[in-house]
């Protein structure tokens, strides 16, 4: 595990203990790994080393929370800017879910 996995891991663990919250710690740290790795193919572990260990933690909670990956959310941040996180996670996941609708358009006359 990298330097920048283990922080994650420590300040959600941390942050779960002060919200009281159950956790799993293995399956927590399987969850971390997992959307970090998906990241690094979007992003360098320098660019990871950038936006932080608490910021990635907050993406991470807030991706699952949509269920969305890290590399999902960090790709539509490159394309829209800074925004909050929820925010990005909403786009993300509205593009996923709407379909485009293909029937040919009917014209009716009426009078």
């Amino acid at each position: 595990m990298r330097d920048i996995d283990s922080k994650v891991l420590r300040y959600t663990i941390d942050f779960s203990r002060q919200a009281a919250a159950e956790e799993n710690q293995a399956a927590l740290q399987a969850n971390i790994e997992r959307h970090m790795d998906a990241a690094r193919r979007v992003v360098t572990n320098e660019t990871l080393e950038r936006i932080g260990h608490a910021h990635l933690a907050v993406m991470i909670n807030a991706a699952v929370r949509y269920n969305l990956s890290l590399a999902e959310i960090i790709m539509e941040a490159v394309c829209q800017g800074v925004q909050p996180v929820a925010a990005i996670c909403a786009a993300v996941e509205t593009a996923k879910s709407s379909r485009r609708i293909t029937t040919k358009l009917r014209l009716h006359i009426v009078k």
